[in-house]
């Protein structure tokens, strides 16, 4: 049976099939956008999951005394516990490496080791890796197997839409015994998404290089770039195994954890994990303070006063002439 060509400007495909169908049943577009709907799920997954939020206001500090000196030092704000290190010992012992954690006055909560607080998010983030400003969302414990499936799923389209767009480029120049640039010419559409391809896959290629690097490592983005501060003999990996295999398994393979915060449920009345957000206490101010008339040019009342007019600025305690009165001694004679 002799085989019809798909060579058409509709299906801009190559494929052999024995009779030819219409676009959107052609077995290569098919192919094509299964590849598309799982990049564009893992997209999904990686910027509406949640990445493990904290809940805020577990441990509340005490309200400071009316009486108490406001400038008195406070209760302290970062302590040290000890953790696991995988580090191999001279002795053979399970060796441990102490770690800081530190309280976080937005969301009044000791955070865990590796936690972080989000200034977009506002929130606390458990084993948080960045903000990603590409999904809206950050990338932490969570939901970072799903960014990284979404970078390597992206890497792996651009190269396919690479080789694809070439191959139907070669094979009809082939085939109907024709150049390059004539090629080019008849199929235009595939040879720019051919350089499109070839101009945007570095991005998600080195992306996904620099993670697979990180995971190796046994660090997050923060901690790499955070350990930089220091001194090469001063920076120190508590949380790696020491073994590349053994930290890519220990996040690919690790199981998802339950989240902590039940968005979906109803409110319940007294439930202070949420609490108010920065930028909600910030808008509630600036509201009181617009009520108010502001702080510094707030008009003074006429009791106070004893006139109807505004406010005038400053006033001397004084005539201007008897500011400077001081005596001085007479300027020596020369």
């Amino acid at each position: 049976m002799v085989m019809a060509q798909c060579f058409t400007r509709d299906t801009h495909s190559f494929c052999l099939y024995p009779f030819r169908l219409p676009f959107f049943l052609s077995p290569c577009l098919f192919h094509r956008t299964r590849r598309e709907y799982f990049h564009l799920y893992r997209c999904l997954s990686s910027s509406t999951n949640n990445a493990q939020v904290i809940p805020r206001n577990l441990h509340l500090h005490p309200p400071t005394p009316p009486n108490e000196d406001p400038l008195a030092v406070g209760p302290p704000t970062t302590e040290w516990v000890t953790v696991r290190s995988y580090m191999p010992s001279s002795d053979g012992q399970t060796t441990a490496m102490e770690v800081p954690i530190k309280y976080c006055k937005s969301c009044n909560i000791w955070r865990p080791p590796r936690a972080h607080h989000c200034r977009v998010c506002d929130s606390c983030i458990e084993t948080q890796d960045h903000h990603c400003v590409w999904l809206n969302n950050c990338v932490g414990r969570r939901n970072y197997r799903y960014f990284l499936t979404f970078v390597a799923s992206g890497t792996v389209m651009g190269l396919y839409m690479i080789g694809a767009t070439l191959a139907h480029i070669l094979v009809w120049m082939v085939r109907n015994d024709s150049t390059f640039g004539h090629a080019i010419n008849v199929w235009r559409v595939p040879f720019a998404m051919f350089i499109y391809s070839v101009v945007i896959i570095p991005y998600p290629a080195s992306l996904w290089a620099y993670h697979l690097f990180l995971m190796g490592r046994g660090e997050t983005t923060r901690e790499y770039l955070n350990s930089h501060k220091f001194q090469k003999k001063d920076r120190h990996r508590p949380f790696s195994q020491h073994s590349i295999l053994k930290n890519w398994a220990s996040v690919i393979m690790r199981p998802r954890p339950p989240t902590y915060m039940q968005f979906k449920r109803p409110y319940k009345h007294g439930d202070r994990r949420i609490g108010e957000t920065t930028k909600v206490k910030n808008k509630k101010a600036e509201k009181v303070q617009e009520k108010e008339g502001g702080l510094e040019m707030k008009q003074l009342n006429e009791s106070s006063r004893g006139s109807s007019r505004g406010f005038q600025g400053p006033r001397g305690r004084g005539p201007i002439n008897n500011i400077n009165n001081t005596p001085r001694a007479p300027s020596p004679k020369v």
